[in-house]
């Protein structure tokens, strides 16, 4: 059986965060094929949410619960799994997964002074929270704060990135968190091995723009091929600039062969396996291709923040919690979400929407989100 998991940064306290991407959990039954796309992880009945202490609401229960296991742990030290876990944990064969990076450091050697990367992928038992190191690589940083991460059967994909900072005339190093190198990474959470299949994509390295600006992510999973977003700025831009003009390439990875090519799709904030939307910043319009063709949606009444607008899809209902609106994919009609503007959609479960924001979690039939209003 296949099973695939995208596990995206958790980003319940951090609505508006830029980039962040939101992907719905379904099921597809007829190729036995399960995808779970999330702002956290999904069990048969809950979902982990919550950036600053990772939490695990039981959708039966409504009920939250640290996620750690260890007994008396009062979840407020760095003995703590939770802390731990940070807040892109990943699941698999009753084990939680996380990163750990120094984010590149520079150290002092007999030839003089270097860059190093030191990142760890580690594993703790969900019965005892016993944390162990997985494998450890020092050729890219996981970029664990703003892109997903695809589980696919037994390999975790991740965009891995190299800063490739310069030694400067002053003896320094300078580096950031956009720029050098995006490499697509997976590492085999059966045996630990891990494996870099190199550089997503050099077109840019042409420009001096992408030098500092560049940067990729994992953009989801849409008809079983998992898709990446590659943006830079050609040209580097001041504070006087009034508009940063991007240049975004989406390439579209095949599981079986391990190779991606360009796609002809546009750049996406947000898909299912069988739903992918795009917004035309022209037009103003919001589109989704469907398995029943293109569906269009005006959005110059709304205050559409790009790329980090929030979305979720459930029941044929596509959700935006930072705009406070949702749409009825059956006609595109908009509708307000009335008090519940800034909380997130993360499931229809038992004939109910759950809604969660800072500290609340909120249940939502359907008669009761048709009659939310302004």
């Amino acid at each position: 059986m296949k099973k695939m998991i995208i596990s995206l940064v958790i980003a319940t306290v951090t609505l508006c965060s830029c980039g962040v991407n939101v992907i719905d959990a379904e099921t597809n039954k007829e190729n036995n094929t399960s995808y779970i796309k999330v702002n956290g992880d999904y069990y048969d009945n809950g979902v982990i949410i919550d950036s600053s202490l990772p939490m695990y609401l039981d959708f039966d229960t409504m009920e939250k619960a640290p996620l750690c296991a260890a007994p008396n742990c009062t979840h407020m030290t760095s003995a703590c799994l939770a802390k731990n876990a940070g807040n892109m944990p990943v699941f698999y064969n009753d084990h939680i997964y996380f990163f750990e990076t120094n984010g590149g450091d520079v150290k002092e050697t007999r030839d003089g002074k270097e860059f190093f990367i030191k990142s760890k992928l580690k594993k703790a038992s969900l019965d005892s929270s016993e944390v162990q190191t997985m494998c450890e690589f020092d050729d890219t940083i996981p970029n664990i704060g703003y892109n997903a991460y695809v589980l696919h059967n037994n390999e975790l994909f991740f965009v891995g990135d190299n800063p490739q900072p310069e030694l400067n005339a002053y003896g320094g190093f300078s580096w950031g968190t956009t720029g050098g190198c995006h490499d697509l990474c997976c590492i085999d959470l059966d045996t630990g091995k891990y494996t870099n299949f190199g550089s997503i994509y050099d077109g840019d390295k042409q420009y001096e723009g992408a030098k500092v600006s560049s940067s990729c992510f994992i953009s989801g999973v849409y008809k079983d091929k998992m898709y990446l977003q590659y943006s830079f700025t050609k040209k580097i831009m001041s504070p006087d600039d009034k508009k940063i003009e991007w240049t975004r390439v989406v390439f579209e990875f095949d599981f079986d062969t391990k190779t991606w090519t360009e796609s002809e799709l546009p750049p996406s904030r947000f898909m299912t396996n069988d739903e992918y939307t795009y917004f035309d910043e022209d037009s103003q319009e919001l589109n989704i291709i469907t398995d029943n063709g293109l569906k269009t949606a005006s959005v110059k009444d709304y205050n559409i923040l790009g790329e980090a607008t929030i979305m979720s899809i459930y029941n044929g209902k596509l959700f935006m919690p930072t705009v406070g609106i949702w749409f009825d994919m059956a006609d595109m009609s908009a509708h307000s979400m009335g008090d519940y503007k800034d909380y997130w959609v993360v499931t229809y479960y038992n004939g109910n929407y759950v809604l969660v924001d800072r500290t609340n979690v909120v249940k939502l039939t359907e008669e009761e989100l048709l009659t939310l209003c302004d």
